[in-house]
């Protein structure tokens, strides 16, 4: 699909306006691809957006932040990866959806490279965002010829509420969602006693620690052409703990990668937008759009 969504359309269909390439990945091309957009200037617009949202978000809620990038930047393709709970508990299944993503990256970096600046912006939520780019980086280095780069193109890296690492406390409040109060007081026992097996388990190396696995994939060497990025976070997020959030960064400063940390005192686990939106966004324009921005 090609066109942008009306008003109506967002209300009754919010992602109608995007193709659907596999239950977990979806594609909308501009009509009119161009070198002009309402966010800086033609160096600074991305070729793509990749957009992996958190686990079993709704359409409309996805929809807010896809709008927003069709307005800020009306020549970029957006990629959308999906996360369900049952590719969180069975990450196995995640690749093979990926594997359809990253022939959309691939594709749309076929033609060179006009400009400096990063022309693939990636923005994660949660731990199921961070699971989907994880896994993308694995396929679309899997699917490189003699001759291409392993790497995802450049690019800039948005992450919201993310990434965590596993945690008794933030593993029940993550059952927990969308239950009523009276569901989780009676489910706590066995909530917390599921959550401290899988914790002695990991410890045992019994169970793979996937959250810490795909952690230590955004600061490895399959992410290296990664040229910036920026955590926005809370200490009032429930489901990902702010420290974590804060090593991750320091690791990846360790590391060589450029980061930048925003952080909201009392914003929920992805709802920093609700909490302030022109705030928000400004981050990801300055993210995308580089020093020069940054030193203002």
């Amino acid at each position: 699909m090609s066109s942008v969504a009306t008003a109506s359309e967002t209300t009754a269909k919010p992602l109608s306006f995007m193709e659907t390439i596999d239950p977990l990945v979806s594609l909308y091309r501009p009509s009119e691809p161009s070198n002009s957009g309402s966010s800086g200037g033609a160096g600074h617009q991305p070729r793509l957006i990749i957009i992996a949202s958190w686990t079993d978000a709704k359409n409309v809620h996805i929809a807010k932040y896809v709008v927003k990038y069709q307005a800020l930047y009306p020549a970029a393709q957006i990629l959308l990866l999906k996360s369900t709970m049952n590719h969180i508990m069975r990450p196995s299944l995640i690749g093979p959806s990926m594997k359809y993503a990253a022939s959309v990256v691939r594709a749309a970096f076929q033609a060179p490279i006009s400009s400096d600046s990063p022309h693939l912006l990636i923005h994660m939520f949660s731990n199921g965002g961070s699971s989907s780019i994880a896994n993308l980086y694995e396929q679309y280095a899997a699917m490189a010829g003699p001759d291409d780069d392993e790497r995802l193109p450049p690019h800039v890296t948005i992450f919201d509420s993310c990434p965590g690492v596993y945690g008794i406390p933030q593993s029940v409040a993550f059952v927990n969602v969308g239950l009523s109060p009276l569901q989780r007081l009676i489910a706590a026992p066995i909530f917390y006693a599921w959550a401290a097996a899988g914790s002695v388990l990991i410890a045992l190396g019994l169970l793979p620690d996937s959250l810490g696995d795909w952690g230590k994939a955004h600061n490895g060497t399959g992410n290296a052409a990664e040229v910036r990025r920026a955590y926005i976070y809370s200490p009032s997020d429930a489901l990902i703990d702010y420290k974590a959030v804060e090593a991750h960064a320091a690791e990846a400063k360790s590391k060589g990668f450029s980061v930048a940390l925003e952080r909201y005192e009392d914003s929920a686990h992805v709802a920093h937008l609700r909490k302030d939106e022109i705030r928000y966004w400004e981050v990801v324009r300055r993210t995308m759009e580089g020093p020069e921005v940054l030193a203002k």
